[in-house]
Formats: structure tokens, C-alpha cells, sequence
């Protein structure tokens, strides 16, 4: 058995609100040719998490790469974590060929070993 709708108007709190006891249109609404700041907000609050990602990101793979020289994979696991990120973010990603992400990760692992076979001046000292 429902409870009558009187009784759940306080519970809901939405249904409570003034414009809808008055018969107006909710909060929400935005009426044509006005501007949606709800909508701004989040793509703003939207576009900061996303640029907070990406900039700790890229603090981390900067901080592997200094305690990572010396290794054999100082490039192929900073590679392997960024495929990880845009699979992670862009979801659609999914539906291209695995050969994308492995012809990357190759590309790191050839440059590993180049950088593993003649190193540079300053890794020498």
C-alpha cells in the first residue's frame, strides 16, 4: 500500500519545493534563449578533473623517469602506463585494433634498447 502523496512530499524534499507546490517550473529548468549555469559548472568541474588526472599523471611519469634510469624498460613502462590512461578515459578506444597499442609499446621497447646500447654522456658518469 502507497502512502499518500501529502505524507511523502516532505521525505522527497523535491516535490516540496515552492515552484512545484505553486504549479512553476522546477529549478532546473532553464527556458530557451537563457543561460544554463548548472550545465557550465559541471563542464567546468568536468574539465578540472580531467586536467587533474592528467597533470598527476604526468607528475608520476616524470618521477618514474628520473628514478628509472639505468633499467632496461625506462620508456616502455611510462608508455605502457599513458595506453592505460586513454583506454581509461576514452573508452571508445576499445573498438580500434590491438595492433595500436603494441606497435607503440614496441616503438618503446626498440628505443629502450637503443638508449641501452649506446647510452648517453650522462648516464656513463
Amino acid at each position: 500500500m502507497k502512502p499518500p502523496a501529502f505524507l511523502m512530499a516532505p521525505v522527497l524534499g523535491i516535490i516540496s519545493t515552492p515552484a512545484f507546490a505553486a504549479g512553476g517550473d522546477p529549478r532546473w529548468w532553464v527556458a530557451p534563449n537563457q543561460t544554463d549555469t548548472y550545465a557550465w559548472v559541471g563542464l567546468i568541474v568536468l574539465f578540472l578533473a580531467i586536467l587533474l588526472v592528467v597533470h598527476l599523471y604526468a607528475r608520476f611519469e616524470r618521477y618514474t623517469e628520473r628514478k628509472s634510469i639505468g633499467t632496461p624498460l625506462r620508456t616502455t613502462i611510462p608508455v605502457m602506463l599513458t595506453i592505460a590512461l586513454a583506454y581509461e578515459l576514452m573508452p571508445a578506444l576499445s573498438h580500434f585494433s590491438i595492433l595500436l597499442p603494441g606497435a607503440l609499446i614496441l616503438t618503446a621497447i626498440a628505443r629502450d634498447f637503443m638508449l641501452w646500447w649506446r647510452p648517453s654522456k650522462e648516464e656513463l658518469v
